[in-house]
């Protein structure tokens, strides 16, 4: 017994030492943010998503409605600001804004302006109405510089199409529906929170929103940004993990129990998973600098691969234990149950590298967790549990069953052509009624509860950013871009004159726009439009030399950050965004191929053909993984029986997906995912049979294991993740079909004397 304990105290203490060690040195971080999963979009559009925004991932918003709307927002504004979280949505006062264009205002015509220009008896007119409006904010503050009024009408104009905000006592508010909302934008004190901090700071802000609703009974108070996204998906992974190992634990321990009907039993189970767990999770420390909480719920999986190994051990050397003193005098493990051992570890193996040049991090996560876990069970399995041989005892109960259960496998291989043309049958019947169709909405990533989405999408739209284009703009300096905007604004509302837009071009024309407004100002003081403005206010236009607004003026003045916001510019590229609304996809895609360098961001798509394009690579492993297979076992095996077995795990695989299908309505990524987990369980079964052949010690181990999968990814199918939930009900399905339909592959081996 002390020789037992020692070997199994030697082994864990080394894999604790490496675990540690390897830790301590990498100092891997955890995520939680879904997209994160996701690969950089298009070089160009990736590239401008990280100039302009990435940093909205640190950014938060919070609404306000209701009668005491007010007081609400200024002591919650007050209770960040005491958080280190303060506003940063400011925008420069019409003062400072006067100061900035001042010096071009002859080259700065808003269309409006220029409309009335062009009459002089209607120019007068508006002139006049706009000296009785001193109270106006933009006539007040230009008329000394401007006598024109030109700036007052660029600055006015430019503020009502690019700004859906205004301000109402240092507040900033946005009428919506009949409902006035008082918004706030702030900025995390910290870039990039760790999952523990996310939580804390979620959880105290929303403590505190709970506080302010109490306080004021009729108000609504929302909020949105990644920290909440992050702060759930954490602790909902948090919880599955928890709950799903534990509950998945306990279950495995029973049916161990039942089976062998000794303490050590359960011990040696507890210490191959342990073993698979602690393998997986060295080498996936050393591969991988950033860890996602999903890889890590998908890794409780792996509890239902590993235990194989000892169920199959367990059975073979309590069979060696439980025959007489001279049949006992041979320990260790049979020669099919060894070979077996190694074959199903290969085969898995092999399966699952396929997954280890995917473009989805996640995948290559899981597949480095998996086949490294399943080497370190492979190893304790095949060192360590022979040690332990005197100890095991199969239950009588167990045997019985497992012969019943023998019986009705031995009839159904008997009729297995009958039952494989029936099976097909009715397949491609269900096929024709019910096509498999697949989902590949990004949303079936996210487990963010739908109060949260629906405040996502209210803030969303109160930024008039719902349902609206983005379109990033590329060129050569910051003219180049100006003019390519200018084309494609005038373009667009040629076709459409009702489109909205934030164009950088509304405040920073191009030089040549500038100069066709100067010259439509100077034309119109020429024709003496401007001459009640100079007898009115006793003063000349000024005539001096032109001046041009350029980047690198602006660059210089306060409107900087809202520049920097839209456009960036470098010594051989610039390039600036824009969003666009009231018009379809389709118009805006033809108008855009017009240009080069004009390129649709819409991340949504983009992300949803990339996750259609990882199905499509797992569908590509799921083939290779059984070309994989049958090669492996018309070695072994030989081809007819190899074939056969193909055939059995091609029937599993399209009455699992198809079932799913019917259940969940679509099939997604993760379906695929859960279908090559399901052929790399199969390939073991399959192996396990053939070689075992329908022996009730076999099907004992075989039931076993199957018990034990299903109910691991049984838990899984609970889960609140769709991607989680997708997973699980596959695996749950596909194993239950392998379990019926692997026995109908086994046959004498071609190869068997």
């Amino acid at each position: 017994m002390k020789k037992r304990i020692g070997i199994v105290f030697i082994w864990f203490s080394g894999l604790i030492l490496l675990l540690t060690s390897i830790f301590w040195l990498t100092k891997p971080t955890f995520s939680a943010d879904m997209f994160s999963l996701l690969p950089k979009s298009h070089s160009q559009l990736a590239y401008g998503e990280q100039l302009f925004f990435e940093k909205n991932a640190h950014r938060v918003v919070f609404s306000f409605a209701g009668e005491q709307k007010n007081n609400a927002h200024d002591e919650f504004n007050n209770w960040l600001e005491q958080q280190d979280i303060t506003s940063t949505f400011n925008f420069p006062s019409i003062n400072a804004l006067t100061t900035t264009f001042a010096p071009y205002k002859y080259a700065l015509l808003s269309k409006p302006y220029k409309q009335k220009i062009a009459d002089k008896a209607s120019f007068e007119q508006f002139y006049l109405q706009q000296l009785n409006q001193l109270g106006s904010p933009f006539v007040s503050a230009t008329l000394s510089t401007d006598i024109s009024l030109s700036l007052a009408g660029f600055i006015s104009e430019n503020l009502s199409q690019s700004q859906v905000f205004t301000i109402k006592q240092n507040r900033l508010t946005r009428q919506y529906e009949g409902v006035e909302y008082a918004m706030l934008f702030a900025t995390l004190p910290e870039p990039n929170l760790s999952i523990n901090n996310a939580i804390s700071l979620a959880a105290k802000i929303k403590t505190q929103i709970n506080t302010l609703s109490k306080a004021y009974p009729n108000t609504t108070i929302s909020y949105s940004g990644v920290l909440f996204h992050t702060a759930e998906n954490a602790q909902q992974a948090k919880y599955e993990m928890s709950l799903f190992g534990g509950i998945s634990l306990m279950a495995l321990m029973v049916m161990v129990f039942w089976v062998f009907r000794a303490i050590s039993s359960i011990l040696l189970a507890s210490f191959t998973v342990l073993s698979a767990l602690m393998g997986g999770a060295i080498a996936m420390l050393l591969v991988f600098n950033s860890i996602h909480l999903l890889t890590l719920v998908f890794a409780v999986t792996l509890i239902g691969i590993a235990i194989d190994y000892a169920f199959h051990g367990m059975t073979d050397l309590a069979k060696a234990a439980n025959e007489t003193a001279q049949q006992a005098s041979s320990n260790g493990y049979s020669k099919g149950v060894k070979s077996a051992l190694l074959l199903s570890f290969i085969t898995t193996a092999l399966g699952y590298s396929c997954l280890l040049g995917a473009p989805l991090t996640l995948l290559a996560q899981v597949a480095v967790f998996v086949i490294a876990g399943l080497f370190s069970a492979w190893l304790f399995t095949v060192l360590i549990l022979p040690f332990w041989q005197q100890t095991l005892r199969v239950s009588t109960s167990s045997l019985l069953l497992s012969k019943k259960i023998t019986r009705v496998f031995l009839y159904c291989n008997k009729i297995k052509k009958p039952l494989f043309i029936a099976l097909s049958i009715v397949l491609a019947s269900l096929l024709v009624l019910k096509p498999i169709e697949f989902n590949d909405d990004i949303r079936l990533l996210n487990a963010s509860s739908e109060q949260l989405m629906a405040s996502e999408k209210k803030h969303l739209t109160l930024l008039d950013q719902w349902r609206s284009h983005i379109v990033f703009i590329i060129g050569d300096n910051a003219q180049h871009v100006l003019q390519k905007q200018q084309r494609l604004v005038s373009d667009l509302t040629a076709s459409n004159p009702h489109i909205k837009h934030n164009a950088i071009n509304r405040w920073l024309p191009s030089i040549e726009q500038q100069k066709n407004n100067l010259a439509v100002f100077n034309q119109a003081k020429k024709s003496g439009v401007f001459a009640l403005t100079e007898q009115l206010t006793g003063r000349q236009l000024s005539s001096g030399p032109a001046q041009f607004i350029t980047y690198n003026a602006l660059l210089n003045s306060e409107f900087k950050p809202l520049l920097l916001a839209q456009m960036h510019v470098e010594p051989q590229q610039a390039i600036t965004w824009m969003t666009i609304s009231n018009i379809n996809t389709q118009s805006l895609s033809a108008a855009l191929l017009k240009d080069d360098g004009l390129l649709l961001y819409n991340k949504p798509q983009q992300i949803s053909a990339l996750l259609s394009d990882y199905r499509a690579y797992l569908l590509l492993s799921l083939v290779l993984a059984g070309a994989i297979s049958w090669l492996l076992f018309s070695w072994r095996f030989g081809v007819k029986i190899a074939t056969l077995q193909l055939l059995s795990l091609l029937l599993v695989v399209v009455s699992m997906l198809w079932v799913c299908n019917a259940i969940q309505g679509s099939l997604s990524l993760f379906n695929m995912l859960g279908a090559l987990l399901v052929v790399a369980l199969a390939i073991d079964y399959l192996v396990f049979y053939q070689i075992n052949k329908l022996q009730p010690k076999n099907i004992l181990a075989i039931s076993l294991s199957a018990a034990s999968s299903m109910w691991v990814f049984g838990m899984l199918s609970a889960s609140s993740t769709p991607a989680i939930f997708s997973f699980g009900l596959t695996v749950m399905v596909g194993i239950l079909a392998v379990y019926i339909l692997s026995p109908l592959s086994v046959l004498p081996s071609q190869k068997e004397g």
